[in-house]
């Protein structure tokens, strides 16, 4: 089985436009200020309802435009419920074939405005082709505006930005009274412009940020999923870099990869559209033009085709009217990677592996708060027949090529490759070989003498030769540090596992277990009697008192042989895992930059599982806040069998049973 290594990433474009398409213009030029309601979110599939314009001037409104717009189709009621515009109120309106000559003769030379403006700019561009009319204004976004002026702000609504700004704000959501709130807005922004020296429209993106607010940009950057795939080894290592740095450096609520990094990073990389919440999919999906869809598209290397049930959340939310909507941007992509030559690749979004395991999905994000919990997607692995039933609305040859052709065009452009190279690649520390010789045989000269007995003397050389010829003494010197360190800030720290086995790990102080058979030594006068008593553990030797010195013996050994550890050639990777207090270990953490620079070193984590007990709470609120009666067996039974599936990737049949007593009992 040949394995694809890639990453599902939230790639961020740089930085969103200001301003769109400019032109040279004045800073102090005519703007026309708009706020557009509609039917829904796709230009595409739906209909303008108002319009508000008004024409700004030096600041102040020297014209108005207003209007509500027949859109000839209903409105939706949460659309009514936001907007408060009814179909009662828009009946007796002008369609948009009469109103949108009167909104290009009224915008007609000036600059638009607008708070998130690609919708609204959006919503026109679509008009204007569907209608026939030219449309290539400039345009200024004042959502994008202030998040660069005020990046303090924790939200960039439009009554919050005002509210923020001292602006009252009468009416929200109805288009004119929108309008009135983004010119006060927008004023206050032209002030601050102007005074960092804005003389042209075109110098709104370059004054409008700090220095300092330009670093924490990406912040406030609207990342898209998109698949990245390595190719090789160099791939392999640029995937890497691109992980590491957007935990590092590009790290709010989530890992971002900027698009220019991605491009700097991009050799041996394969970049893919991803599922619907990908850049090309949501442009589709709110009406971009074919020009800026072919622009998003160019920045990938194969598009994604998903099974429309995928999607069906598109159809509740009332972002499209049906399946056949779905089909159609999917045919989209499809006529798109024709025309640009890129493969289209249809794949399924696993996220389970088979129908009846949605239950495990539906339950965590129920106990996780998620409102649509039980809307679960069919994201199981499709058979390769199952995927050409879904696509045959493409036509039997295009089915199969998406399905079959480019996603093994995709698999056969990936090497072979390992995530982790075959070869030891083990950090230095210049001098450690020696260092480890030296702390251990001092240590050892402390507890047993000047003349250390045979058997200390013969362990010591046997564990010092295997760890030095294999490579391993950095290890130990890294762990001895961190232990010396910790207790010298006044923290103990312990060992665990089978570091224990090692004789040298004792000596550096790495472990506090002694490996060496049970026996005697004397703090004092340095004798030691290795005398087999009998006794497992050095611990349950009798008292004794030194015949040399007199002293009380100290008693030691656990009698664990070093192969435990090693292996039986001394050759197997060391794993010395230390516990350091909870208070400490962020220090610790921090103080391997110390010994290896920084930039050198990195955290690693394991992958949660959802413990026994936690999966039986999930499973038993799902079943109470759906009044659904269960008894505690049956709960348990059903906990247990997810906790193991989420553990193991175990497939069980038991949901539908559930479902049988379920419909049974309600």
């Amino acid at each position: 089985m040949k394995v694809i290594y890639g990453v599902e990433a939230y790639l961020a474009p740089d930085k969103n436009d200001i301003v769109t398409n400019s032109k040279g213009q004045d800073i102090d030029t005519t703007y026309c200020v708009l706020d557009l309601e509609t039917t829904g979110f796709s230009a595409v599939t739906e209909r303008i309802t108002e319009v508000g314009i008004m024409k700004l001037k030096n600041g102040e409104v020297i014209d108005e435009f207003s209007c509500f717009v027949n859109p000839e189709k209903h409105i939706p009621e949460r659309v009514t419920e936001v907007t408060n515009i009814t179909d009662e109120m828009v009946k007796d309106a002008e369609t948009i074939d009469k109103v949108f000559p009167k909104i290009l003769e009224f915008i007609k030379d000036s600059v638009l405005v607008a708070h998130n403006a690609p919708f609204d700019v959006g919503f026109l561009k679509q008009n204007a082709i569907r209608l026939g009319y030219d449309f290539d204004y400039t345009y200024i976004d004042t959502l994008s505006l202030a998040k660069d002026l005020f990046p303090d702000y924790k939200k960039y609504k439009l009554g919050k930005i005002a509210e923020n700004l001292g602006i009252k704000v009468e009416v929200a959501h109805r288009a004119l009274d929108d309008v009135d709130t983004t010119v006060k807005v927008f004023n206050v922004m032209m002030d601050i412009l102007k005074k960092r020296g804005a003389k042209k429209v075109e110098n709104i993106d370059e004054v409008s940020s700090t220095e300092e607010a330009k670093r924490e940009e990406y912040k406030k950057l609207k990342t898209y999923h998109a698949i990245i795939i390595a190719q090789n080894y160099i791939g392999l290592r640029n995937l890497y870099k691109l992980v590491s740095l957007s935990h590092l450096h590009y790290f709010y609520r989530k890992p971002r990869i900027l698009k220019s990094l991605y491009k700097k990073y991009s050799e041996g990389l394969i970049l893919g559209s991803a599922c619907e919440a990908g850049e090309l999919y949501q442009a589709i999906e709110l009406g971009k033009t074919d020009e800026e869809i072919e622009e998003i598209a160019n920045d990938y290397d194969y598009l994604e085709i998903q099974p429309i049930g995928n999607n069906n959340f598109l159809i509740r939310n009332g972002t499209v009217h049906g399946e056949e909507d779905l089909r159609d941007i999917n045919r989209k992509i499809v006529a798109l990677g024709e025309k640009l030559n890129k493969p289209v690749v249809a794949t399924c979004d696993v996220h389970f592996m088979d129908p009846q395991d949605e239950v495990y999905r539906r339950i965590l994000e129920a106990g996780q708060g998620y409102e649509d919990a039980d809307n679960q997607a069919p994201l199981y692995l499709r058979t390769t027949e199952e995927m050409l039933e879904e696509f045959s609305y493409l036509g039997e040859e295009k089915a199969y090529e998406v399905v079959v052709t480019n996603t093994n065009k995709i698999s056969d452009m990936c090497e072979q490759i390992s995530p982790i190279s075959p070869e030891k690649c083990p950090p230095h520390i210049p001098g450690c070989e020696q260092t480890i010789k030296d702390i251990a045989y001092n240590k050892a000269h402390e507890l047993y003498g000047e003349k250390l007995p045979e058997i200390v003397q013969t362990r010591l050389d046997k564990e010092l030769d295997s760890i030095i010829k294999n490579g391993f003494s950095v290890m130990y010197i890294i762990a001895q540090k961190l232990v010396w360190k910790s207790n010298e800030d006044g923290y103990i720290v312990g060992s665990r596992g089978s570091v224990g086995s090692s004789f040298v790990a004792n000596m550096t102080g790495i472990t506090e277990v002694n490996s060496l058979p049970p026996h005697y030594r004397c703090p004092n006068c340095k004798y030691s009697d290795f005398t087999d008593y009998g006794y497992k553990n050095g611990f349950d030797l009798p008292d004794k008192l030194c015949p040399n010195c007199g002293e009380p013996l100290a008693k030691d050994g656990l009698d664990i042989p070093f192969e435990t550890f090693l292996g039986f050639n001394g050759d197997k990777e060391p794993d010395i895992d230390l516990n350091f207090s909870g208070e400490y270990q962020a220090k610790a953490h921090k103080y391997t930059e110390v010994i290896f620079g920084k930039g050198t070193t990195f955290k690693a984590g394991t992958i949660g599982t959802v413990a026994d007990k936690t999966a039986y709470g999930y499973v038993k609120k799902y079943f109470e806040e759906r009044h659904i009666p269960i008894n505690r067996a049956e709960t348990q039974r059903l906990a247990v069998r997810m906790y193991r599936n989420k553990k193991n990737n175990r497939t069980t049949p038991w949901w539908n049973y559930c479902c049988t007593k379920r419909k049974r009992n309600i």
